[in-house]
């Protein structure tokens, strides 16, 4: 397919259920969604922007519970 009609008229082929799925992945495609819907979330789209901290196990200070200063 190399025309534009061309894919329209691919397109009007489709069922129902196959256009309601191409146009929800092209929405999310340029960062539109419908409203009520959830956001489309990919695996790893930021895989190493952060790292958990290397004491996020650790025990939580007195402090942090009774609202007081450390």
């Amino acid at each position: 397919m190399s025309t534009l009609a061309e894919i329209e008229a691919a397109i009007e082929k489709l069922p129902q259920f196959e256009k309601r799925t191409l146009f929800t992945h092209l929405a999310a495609q340029i960062g539109h969604r419908e409203p009520g819907t959830s956001a489309v979330r990919s695996v790893g789209l930021h895989a190493g922007a952060w790292e958990v901290a290397a004491d996020f196990d650790a025990t939580l200070p007195d402090e942090f519970w009774l609202g007081r200063e450390a």
